[in-house]
Order: C-alpha cells, then structure tokens, then sequence
C-alpha cells in the first residue's frame, strides 16, 4: 500500500470516529433523546463498522483456510465479495461523516433539532441505498475487470438482490 492511500485511509477513517463521537453526543444532548438502542447517530456508526469488521473477516476467514486449499473460481468469488464489502465499507464511512457534518452544522444553526434523512428520489425508497450503490460499483468494476464472467454473473446478481428489497411502506390509519 502506498504512503498516500494509507495517509488517506487513515484520514478517512479518524473523520469518522469523531463524527461519529460527536453525532452520538449531540444526539443524546436532546431534550426528547431516545435510549441508546435507537439513537439514529448510533445506528449511523454501526454501518461502517460493519463493513469494515465484515471485510477484514473475509480476509481473516481466507488466511486462516488458506488461500492454497481453495479451488481457482471460489477465491474469484471471493475477491468479488471483497470488493463489495470494500466499497461498502469506505461508501458508508463517507456517509457516516457527511451525516456527522450535517449533525454538527444543525447543531450549531439551530440548538436541538433532529436531522432530516437526505431525500433521494430512486435510492431513498430502497432499503439498504449505501449498499445498493456499493454493489452497483462493484458490477461495474467486475465488469470492467472481467467483462460476462461468473464473477459479474455472481455480483449482478447481488446488485439484483439489493435493489428489489425496498423499505416497507407505513401504514396509514384512517
């Protein structure tokens, strides 16, 4: 890895932390806080680390099987999870501090207003967007890697998967 993905990586990263921290503190500061279990600022954290947690135990899981006890096509599907699970993990990082900015800047605007959810008009009613968009990169880079391989078959379909599960509509009582 060279000096400045690391150098950047490392920025990325720290910017999340602290705007994770301080959603999290401004969020409790609330007069109507709810409990922790659903601060929406706590919520917002968990995503990258999960992505994160998911990628290096991916990588983990391979050293630990070794990547010499596996068939040639499973370790390419491996590799394309990877990458899904990096641009996951970096997409959701970078929404989790556009979140913290924009929690931060209301904060200081207005005292104690809760955040508004982005309004998006296509990914805004699908249930996971940051890993919809993730696996829309992923497919492209595939493909462009690949091309009509089992790989972009295998991603393609993931893409599918994520983009026909849609948020459930509230019900309205009349």
């Amino acid at each position: 890895m060279s000096p400045v993905t690391f150098v950047g990586f490392t920025l990325l990263v720290f910017l999340a932390v602290i705007g994770g921290i301080a959603g999290i503190l401004i969020e409790s500061q609330r007069e109507r806080a709810p409990p922790a279990r659903r601060n929406p600022a706590v919520r917002d954290a968990l995503f990258p680390v999960a992505g994160w947690t998911a990628f290096f135990a991916l990588y983990a899981l391979v050293v630990a099987i070794g990547d010499e006890n596996m068939p040639v096509a499973f370790k390419h599907l491996l590799g394309t999870l990877a990458v899904l699970l990096f641009y996951y993990a970096v997409l959701a990082t970078f929404v989790l501090i556009l979140v913290s900015i924009r929690r931060i800047a209301l904060r200081l605007r207005y005292s104690h207003q809760p955040i508004r959810p982005l309004l998006i008009p296509v990914l805004g009613r699908l249930a996971w967007p940051t890993l919809f968009v993730s696996a829309l990169f992923a497919t492209i880079s595939v493909f462009l890697y690949d091309g009509f391989s089992q790989n972009f078959l295998f991603i393609a379909g993931l893409l599918g998967l994520t983009a026909i599960v849609l948020k459930p509509t509230p019900v309205v009582a009349k």
